[in-house]
């Protein structure tokens, strides 16, 4: 009576087909940080690095714990996650003129570690000092920044992206619009080994680009009298930002917004004497001082 519940389970078994050998637990390992970078700012290292995202079966990677440490000293990073890690820790006694070795690694739930990942600071320097007296003034040709301090380079930023790296405590951004307002920072540098070290940059200053510059004053005045008008002429000037003329003739307005370095007065009275001068505007108002006046009598 018990044959045909055999035959089932026999059935049951071959239908549910090789089942396989057991397969061990998954190490969740984390794969090594790739990208540990360190450099000197002021008085502090600051580091960057990425925690990766995958363990070294592919897996993802859910909870670690970062061990960063330089040389000998425990550098704390809360971060916990896959993704960009930002940390930093002060110039420790008895580094400055030392070769120091940052190391990162991670640390999985159950107390397994990634492989070491290592950056160098060739040589630490005494904390290089931010730029004072640092000012940014609006002058014809750009922005004039200017600083003070002790520095191999420094590097300047604009809206906080460098533009410039000089060798002066001045730079003359000549990037910039009327009407715009714009933010400035320094940075100085110096060598540390094969790599460099930086200062904290300045606080920023925001500068709004106002064009108060007057055009150069017209030169070059000619006058030709002849008997139906008087013919003036003179040299262009060569501002990009030049609108146009004004012609003046005894101290009194006599032809606005000019836009060519000629004019002919047809309202000269025969025989009288006149003194005319000319001055330029640009497109934002600004007015030069008048050409030296020429005098001259109508036939």
């Amino acid at each position: 009576m018990r044959r045909p519940a055999i035959i089932l389970l026999c059935g049951w078994l071959a239908a549910c087909g090789y089942i396989g050998d057991p397969q061990p637990p998954a190490l969740l390992i984390p794969l090594p940080v790739a990208d540990l970078e360190a450099a000197q700012v002021g008085g502090k290292i600051k580091l960057r690095f990425t925690i990766p995202d995958l363990t070294t079966e592919q897996l993802p990677v859910k909870d670690v714990t970062v061990d960063l440490r330089g040389g000998e000293l425990p550098i704390p990073v809360a971060a916990r996650e896959p993704g960009a890690v930002e940390a930093e820790t002060p110039v420790a006694a008895g580094w400055v003129g030392q070769e120091i070795s940052f190391l990162v690694r991670l640390q999985n739930a159950k107390g397994r570690y990634s492989a070491w990942s290592t950056a160098v600071v060739r040589r630490v320097v005494s904390p290089v000092a931010t730029p004072a007296a640092f000012t940014a003034k609006p002058e014809p040709n750009g922005m004039a920044l200017r600083w003070s301090g002790e520095a191999e380079t420094w590097a300047v930023l604009r809206d906080g992206a460098p533009v410039a790296s000089v060798s002066k405590p001045e730079y003359l951004d000549p990037a910039v619009e009327a009407g715009k307002s714009y933010r400035y920072q320094v940075q100085a540098s110096v060598k540390a080994g094969a790599g460099v070290a930086v200062s904290e940059p300045t606080a920023e200053i925001a500068v709004n680009y106002v064009d108060s510059f007057p055009p150069a004053r017209p030169v070059g005045l000619n006058v030709i009298a002849s008997s139906n008008a008087n013919e003036l002429s003179w040299e262009r000037n060569t501002e990009a930002d030049l609108k146009h003329y004004r012609v003046w003739r005894d101290g009194q307005l006599l032809a606005d917004a000019v836009e060519v370095p000629a004019y002919t007065d047809r309202t000269a009275a025969s025989g009288k004497s006149y003194r005319y001068a000319v001055s330029a505007v640009d497109l934002y108002g600004n007015e030069s001082s008048p050409s030296p006046p020429v005098e001259i009598t109508t036939p």
